[in-house]
């Protein structure tokens, strides 16, 4: 089982059953329904949308219960409903609390379903408020209690993973080049693409999160980190594809030149890759193809260690 899915299970029934825990302790808590539908919808297994889900689920109810109960003096039934929809869903749209825009719809259906709206008053609502804060506060302090994430480390995480997975590639094709073994299968590029994507996904999400989280993008590299992934990205994929096809065309393929800049302890300069002619049985086209893919890559690895080495003496 995904291990992502048991923490999010624990976390969402430990929210739950301390949520109800306080609505059977305190008698003011008349519908524990109200603050365990909060605890769901807003309990996320990614904190910054936990966070997000409370704010909807507090303005969407709040919102939702104050147009509900001054709609529900002049009408009632599923007018009341259509009526009621059809002013707070433009309200939020305003005021720019889309977020909240479901959890509005849902508390005016339960608000004018019930079966006796002389309930409707001002306490009601603002106790139905409190209960639904009382969820909200639950589900965030256990958002941050309970395995709270962290994703500047995750993103490094992924990077030395790629690094990791790189270096690993060179060695193999390194080797293969030497005749010293078979060349490796085939690369997959699903997973180099997955892990790119999902580094810019927590890039993009700590930058939305305030000048703090931003400055330590900053500080940390990732904007230029992060660019030449992308770059490094399709050069790796064409350059695996070029070995394959030769493996298979030339079955003992030789290639030192190539081989020794592929080494991961060789240190990559500026000077372009050279193939001499009678070294392989390679032809122009092929060679000067090899020649100028290989370069661009090259060059690209080597940016990516120097700014990692860079990164590493900053943190001394």
């Amino acid at each position: 089982m995904n291990d992502n899915i048991v923490k999010q299970s624990l976390r969402l029934g430990i929210s739950v059953l301390i949520t109800c825990a306080i609505a059977q302790h305190f008698d003011r808590i008349d519908f524990v329904w109200y603050p365990v539908l909060a605890v769901i919808f807003v309990v996320d297994d990614q904190d910054e949308n936990t966070l997000r889900a409370a704010r909807g689920r507090i303005l969407g109810t709040i919102s939702g219960g104050l147009v509900v109960f001054l709609v529900h003096t002049l009408l009632s039934g599923w007018i009341g409903i259509l009526v009621s929809l059809l002013i707070t869903v433009p309200l939020l749209r305003r005021l720019g609390w889309t977020s909240g825009l479901s959890t509005a719809v849902v508390i005016t259906v339960m608000f004018l379903g019930i079966h006796d709206y002389a309930l409707l008053n001002w306490s009601y609502v603002l106790n139905r408020s409190i209960d639904t804060l009382v969820g909200i506060c639950v589900a965030l302090v256990m958002g941050h209690l309970l395995w709270p994430k962290d994703r500047l480390k995750r993103m490094e995480e992924i990077h030395q993973k790629l690094m990791t997975a790189l270096n690993r590639r060179m060695q193999h094709h390194m080797q293969a080049l030497q005749g010293i073994t078979t060349p490796p299968p085939p690369l997959n590029p699903g997973s180099i693409t997955r892990d790119i994507l999902e580094i810019q996904r927590l890039i993009n999400i700590e930058q939305q999160l305030g000048p703090r989280h931003r400055h330590q993008l900053i500080r940390l590299r990732w904007k230029q980190r992060i660019s030449l992934w992308r770059s490094l990205q399709s050069h790796w994929i064409l350059s695996e594809r070029l070995l394959d096809d030769l493996a298979h065309r030339n079955q003992s393929l030789r290639l030192p030149e190539l081989a020794e800049q592929l080494d991961p302890n060789y240190v990559i300069g500026w000077k372009p890759l050279q193939l001499h002619e009678q070294d392989h049985p390679l032809g122009l086209a092929q060679r000067i193809l090899l020649e100028e893919e290989f370069t661009c890559f090259l060059r690209l690895v080597s940016s990516q260690r120097r700014l990692n080495q860079i990164l590493i003496q900053q943190s001394k």
